[in-house]
């Protein structure tokens, strides 16, 4: 019959044991009752085999789906049905989803216990399927606090794919919606080729599905992966043939002379033997090309990368071609369809729950850091900062420590450690409360920065430092309580997050930039003229 998940006669007595009298606490008798077959009077065999108990009584009346299924069994016209009036079968869910659909119908809700990221998608559906609304409501909440609460990029992805077994992707259902507003805000290159399917990735990246301005991935790295992607559907040779001609996006619009006459010469080398690879990723590929938007991607880029692929429709790309030379001199087109970053005049300034050192809080609606950490460590903000402005915002210092460092970081090629001090790395470009400005080069370029030449003065408990970021000539500068000092790094890389490392008992707040004083600007040795 399949595994038997019922309760054990040992769990039924110690459920049992817990009411003080039968009748007293309606709860408490459900929860007796909840898969047992001492209280049932069915059998539901599902997709895994596993076999629960139920009340035909108690689930007709609270479900009336099960209510269909009992009349359709009893008058054995459905599929579903056994010879047995007692038994049915479900066949479209396991064992462990149909118990959360038996706790809930029994006890009005579910435990955690019952309700995992293993199962979270088809208990969505089973809920869906059983016209449970408000046990819906539960599954998408769950998910969506998981989701926030996950550093794995792939999740959204791997439940995305699992989703589509069910139904095809549409941003009209909560579910497709939720996993949709976390894979857009999440960059494609950070999610593992064979993580999604087809037509997951095609709802990820499909122009028409786009609804919102929220978009992380520059246009040219969602041609890169869909390229990748698609090589590895053939083989993890095809993977390395494309990476090797498909720059990342950091790269690929910064490629010297000598950069570019290493990858013309490798696709005239490599032409003739790419006909069979080229036979392979086409179909494989044709689909979502159609949801490239090639007039966001840098002339440069299409020229030199490619269109020496002969990927891409000709027609196609002339069209992108055409669109760039006609714009306004000056005017550089978008790189994005939407881009979730601080924005200048709207950002939204919150510490991330998930990128902080171990011993660092983040408190007040994500807004304050605090320390109880020996030694430095660091937090960054949530959304990076792309694109081609000036963006500010003020660190206000509420409990001073040894040293506080405040500043930017990247995570882009970089295995980060927020257990760290942030100044001692080469992803980390701070200003410290001594005055020192601190960056690690690495191991091939100069001496690392740490306590490096004095920026500006120290400061401390209830100093205010504005940290302007110029992301048009990659600069950072700062101002030390209305004081601004010339600036203090430059060639910065293309994406960067707001950071502050510090130690116990320190406590910063983050803000926007208040213009509250009138800034007198100094460069490291003066007033800046």
């Amino acid at each position: 019959m399949g595994q038997c998940i019922s309760q054990s006669q040992a769990e039924f007595q110690q459920s049992r044991n817990t009411l003080q009298a039968r009748g007293e606490f309606l709860g408490s008798d459900l929860r007796v009752m909840f898969n047992n077959p001492v209280y049932s009077d069915t059998i539901i065999t599902c997709k895994d085999g596993g076999v629960l108990y139920g009340s035909k009584l108690l689930l007709a009346a609270r479900s009336d789906v099960f209510a269909n299924m009992f009349l359709k069994s009893k008058n054995n016209n459905d599929k579903n049905a056994t010879n047995n009036d007692d038994n049915i079968r479900l066949l479209e869910f396991n064992s462990k989803t149909i118990l959360m659909i038996l706790e809930y119908l029994y006890m009005g809700n579910i435990t955690m216990e019952t309700l995992t990221l293993k199962n979270v998608v088809e208990a969505y559906f089973a809920a869906e399927y059983f016209l449970l609304p408000q046990l819906e409501e539960i599954v998408i909440s769950f998910l969506d606090n998981a989701l926030k609460c996950s550093a794995d990029n792939n999740l959204a992805a791997k439940l995305l794919t699992q989703a589509t077994e069910f139904m095809l992707p549409s941003t009209d259902d909560i579910l497709y919606r939720t996993l949709y507003d976390c894979l857009i805000v999440t960059p494609l290159e950070t999610i593992d080729y064979g993580i999604l399917n087809q037509e997951g990735l095609q709802f990820i990246i499909s122009a028409k599905e786009i609804k919102t301005e929220e978009f992380a991935t520059p246009e040219y790295s969602v041609f890169r992966y869909i390229t990748l992607w698609a090589a590895n559907k053939i083989s993890q040779d095809a993977v390395t043939y494309f990476e090797y001609l498909l720059p990342t996006s950091d790269h690929a619009e910064h490629l010297d002379v000598l950069q570019l006459d290493r990858l013309r010469r490798a696709h005239e080398i490599n032409h003739h033997k790419s006909k069979e690879l080229y036979e392979l990723i086409l179909p494989l590929l044709s689909p979502l090309l159609e949801c490239v938007d090639f007039k966001l991607i840098h002339p440069s880029i299409l020229a030199n990368i490619i269109e020496p692929l002969d990927l891409a429709p000709s027609e196609v790309l002339a069209d992108a071609f055409k669109y760039q030379t006609q714009l306004p001199p000056g005017v550089g087109p978008k790189r994005n369809r939407g881009i979730i970053t601080a924005k200048p005049g709207n950002m939204r300034l919150q510490w991330d729950q998930n990128a902080h050192g171990p011993n660092i809080f983040v408190l007040e609606n994500n807004t304050v850091l605090k320390s109880r950490s020996r030694k430095s460590e660091f937090a960054r903000t949530t959304l990076p900062i792309r694109g081609h402005e000036i963006y500010e915002w003020d660190i206000i210092i509420e409990e001073d420590c040894k040293y506080i460092w405040i500043g930017v970081c990247t995570e882009r090629r970089f295995e980060v450690n927020y257990s760290n001090w942030l100044g001692g790395e080469i992803y980390g470009y701070t200003l410290g409360s001594n005055g020192s400005l601190a960056h690690n080069r690495g191991p091939n370029n100069e001496k690392s920065l740490k306590n490096s030449t004095i920026y500006g003065t120290k400061f401390g408990k209830n100093s205010r430092i504005t940290v302007h970021l110029d992301m048009g000539n990659r600069t950072l500068s700062f101002s030390i309580n209305g004081v601004k000092y010339g600036d203090a790094f430059t060639d910065l890389p293309s994406e960067v997050y707001p950071a502050v490392s510090l130690k116990k008992p320190g406590k910063v707040r983050i803000g926007l930039h208040q213009n509250t004083v009138s800034m007198v600007e100094l460069n490291n040795n003066g007033p800046v003229q």
